[in-house]
Order: structure tokens, then C-alpha cells, then sequence
């Protein structure tokens, strides 16, 4: 008889996953219109018969039989791993878990803020165990699914609870690497992130009027400062009713999820496509995120929202900011200069642009950077907090300056009005009911 808190089999899991996924197959075959949360249900019935048979035959062989408590654990840990992340779940299911890091089946760590990572048991017998369940995760998802071999080394996509996930496939790698990263904020406002202390009720008000006045921002910031969070929020000062178009390399934003938020969102998603390049450099199937731009367009889209912009995104952020709707996107880098000059660099890379070209496109198109960091003198903190908002102006030749509005000396850990914007953009922000008073006292004082 086994002991309750025992570990399940998990060698016998994946057996089990193997049988009730073939048996799933064959019920969504016979009734195509099983989704969602019915399709979860019916797989809870297939999880339970297949126990059921095993017991049974546990019991005509005399052997110790199951109690009805790891019986419990076997059910959980088989739909873990047929819909959820098998091993990984219960690490995800943690909210005091902000990422999750694993270097092969074995060297597995959970990071839970402010640099406090903690070493985890193993998530899998082995790495071909831990890269046989990621091929499985990464396939499952129908027409969603994307490859993952030593073919196609590289894999990231979004996970069924929203947790963004990124895979490295040997022998790009030598052991298989995975990171996981979570949001534990998806339903946030700005009023939020000001009672959270990351930023203070004047640039939450200077924030809040820039959107409304459709002013192109991006939200910099390294790894892990809360870049997404804001970006949410940001998108949750938008009237319910405004159409956004949200463009992705894999979903994360999740506005659709929100209630009572956004009634009419489009959330689009690049899609890899399979097979062998063709002689345009493209795979079969692939959905590139110039082409869900422009389709965008055609869907009465008033709001765009470019996620993070890693790479190709820049070309797709270019187009989303030339429709003068006043879009949002995220970028990776430590200030408002840094974040100029990584846009420029990019469009150079992926668009083979000249760098007057980019320069060019960023001062007129982006009109804000806000600047997150989870750092104070140099060491990570639990906290984020917005240490800039600059607006980028006219400077020498092409490039544009980022002129400080709101600043963040060294130790502290909230900034304050330290400058103007133009004047066009102050009648701009005014218009919709910013009061320019308190930002002119504060930036002369």
C-alpha cells in the first residue's frame, strides 16, 4: 500500500498521459466541438478510467492496491502533465514564484524575487524525460504548436496559464534548458502600481494623459522590472470600448482575460511555421508579425500594442507607430539613451535600415520612454519602480534626445519632475485633462 505523501510514479504518469491523450484524440475526432473547459473534463473522465483499469488490475493480481489518496495524486499529476507542465506545475502553481529555471531534469531553480533563488527537486528522470515533455507541451497546442529538436533548437511560447516560456534544445545547449516566467500581476492599473510604491500619483497622472492624448510610449527596462505589468496597466487607462490589436511573439499580455476592462481585443501571435525554409526565407505556415500589422489594420483596430520588442518586433513597432494611434510597446535596456540607441541597432540588424533611417523613425514616431528598474545602487530588490519618463525631442542630425520629465537620482527609489515637455506636447496632454500646474512648480523647484 503506498504512502499517501509518497512521490507518484512518474515513469508510469507518462505511460498513462500516452493512453489517455490517444483516448482524447479519439473523443475530440468523434465531437470536433469539444474545447475549452469541456475538452478538460472529458479528460478528467479518460484519467479516471485508466486509474480505475489499473487498480483493477492491481486487484486480480494481488498486488497492494492504491488508496483512494494516491489515486488523488495519480489523477492530478497525469492532468498536470496532459494539460499543464507535469513536474514544473506545482513550482507555477506557487504565487510566491516569479521565474523558474531549470538546466537539465536536475539543476532546477525557483526564483522567488529579490534574488532569492532556491533549489528545487528534479523535474524529470532525465534530460531526454525533461525534452520529451517539452516536445509534448510544445506540440499539443494544434495549430498553435511549435517544433522543438536540435532541428529547431530554439522554442518560445506561451503556457496555457499565461507564464511565458523559453527553450534552448542541445546541442545548442549541452544539457536542455528551459526558463519559465510568470505574471503574477494580469489585472493591474496604475492606481495599483502607485499604491505598490513603483511609481507616484503625478506620473501615474502624467502617464494616464499621455495614452489618452494617443502618444506613442515604450516601456524600457531589464529582465524581470515589471515591463509587462505597466504595459497592462498603461492599456487599462483605454475606454472598455476601443478596439485593440495586441501583436506578439508569444501571447502575454492577455487583455482579452480581463473583464469588464477591454470588450473588443484582438490578440494576434507570430507564428513560426514548420518545414523547410522556401526560397523566401520563410517556412510553411509562418504568420510574420508585419503581415498580423496589416491585417490589424483591416480589423478597425484604434489601438495597437506591440509587446516586447526583442529583434523583427522593430519593424512591426515602426508601422504601429506611423498610424499615429498612439501606440505601446516594451524594449529591453537600462535608460531612456540606451533604449534609443538599442531601437536604432535593431532596425539596423533585422530591417538592414541605415541609421539615419532609424533615427529618424524613432523621434518622429515614439514620443515617451518610461524607464522601470528592480535595482537600487546596484543590487536587485524586490521592488520596481519607474526611475524615468523621458520624452524624446529633435537632437543633432537624426537622433533624438531623451529629455528627462521625471527622474530618479542615484539611491533613490522614486523620481520627480526634473523637466517640461515641448510645448505642443503640453497642450496635447492638457487637452484631455492634464493639470501642468504641479509638473511646472515641481521641474522649476
Amino acid at each position: 500500500q503506498h504512502d499517501d505523501d509518497e512521490d507518484v510514479d512518474w515513469s508510469l504518469v507518462g505511460a498513462f498521459r500516452a493512453l489517455v491523450s490517444d483516448r482524447l484524440t479519439r473523443s475530440i475526432e468523434a465531437d470536433p466541438s469539444l474545447d475549452g473547459q469541456t475538452r478538460l473534463e472529458v479528460g478528467r473522465t479518460h484519467i479516471m478510467d485508466v486509474i480505475r483499469s489499473h487498480v483493477d488490475e492491481l486487484v486480480r493480481a494481488g498486488e497492494a492496491v492504491w488508496t483512494e489518496s494516491y489515486q488523488s495524486a495519480m489523477a492530478k499529476a497525469i492532468f498536470d502533465s496532459l494539460f499543464g507542465l507535469g513536474r514544473l506545475q506545482r513550482l507555477v502553481d506557487d504565487p510566491l514564484v516569479e521565474n523558474i529555471d531549470v538546466y537539465g531534469h536536475d539543476v532546477v531553480f525557483a526564483d522567488y524575487g529579490g534574488g532569492d533563488f532556491r533549489r528545487m527537486p528534479p523535474v524529470a528522470s532525465s534530460d531526454a524525460e525533461l525534452i520529451a515533455d517539452i516536445q509534448f507541451l510544445a506540440s499539443r497546442d494544434g495549430e498553435r504548436g511549435r517544433p522543438f529538436s536540435s532541428a529547431h533548437p530554439l522554442l518560445n511560447m506561451s503556457l496555457p496559464g499565461g507564464e511565458r516560456l523559453a527553450a534552448v534544445h542541445p546541442p545548442i545547449s549541452p544539457r536542455p534548458k528551459i526558463v519559465i516566467r510568470k505574471h503574477r500581476l494580469v489585472d493591474i492599473t496604475l492606481d495599483t502600481l502607485v499604491e505598490n510604491n513603483t511609481l507616484t500619483q503625478e506620473m501615474a497622472d502624467f502617464l494616464t494623459a499621455a495614452v489618452r492624448a494617443r502618444k506613442s510610449i515604450v516601456v524600457s527596462g531589464h529582465a524581470g522590472a515589471g515591463k509587462t505589468t505597466l504595459l497592462r496597466a498603461l492599456c487599462n487607462v483605454l475606454d472598455p470600448h476601443e478596439p485593440i490589436a495586441t501583436i506578439e511573439n508569444e501571447r502575454e499580455l492577455h487583455l482579452d482575460r480581463m473583464p469588464g476592462r477591454h470588450f473588443i481585443v484582438t490578440p494576434l501571435e507570430y507564428r513560426p511555421g514548420q518545414g523547410e525554409r522556401g526560397a523566401d526565407g520563410r517556412s510553411p505556415g509562418e504568420v510574420t508579425l508585419e503581415e498580423l500589422l496589416v491585417h490589424s489594420l483591416r480589423l478597425n483596430t484604434q489601438r495597437i500594442v506591440v509587446g516586447e520588442v526583442r529583434g523583427g518586433e522593430i519593424g512591426a513597432m515602426f508601422q504601429a507607430m506611423q498610424s499615429g494611434a498612439g501606440s505601446l510597446s516594451t524594449l529591453h535596456a537600462d535608460s531612456p539613451h540606451n533604449a534609443i540607441e538599442r531601437m536604432a541597432t535593431l532596425a539596423q540588424l533585422t530591417m538592414s535600415a541605415t541609421d539615419t533611417y532609424a533615427y529618424q523613425q524613432i523621434g518622429q514616431h515614439i514620443d515617451f520612454v518610461v524607464q522601470l528598474s528592480n535595482h537600487v545602487d546596484g543590487q536587485r530588490t524586490l521592488r520596481r519602480y519607474v526611475t524615468d519618463i523621458a520624452e524624446l525631442v529633435p537632437g543633432e542630425s537624426a537622433r533624438p534626445l531623451a529629455a528627462p520629465i521625471f527622474r530618479a537620482t542615484r539611491g533613490q527609489n522614486h523620481a520627480v519632475p526634473v523637466g517640461q515637455p515641448q510645448p505642443m506636447t503640453l497642450e496635447d496632454l492638457e487637452a484631455v485633462g492634464f493639470d501642468a500646474d504641479w509638473i511646472s512648480h515641481g521641474a522649476r523647484g
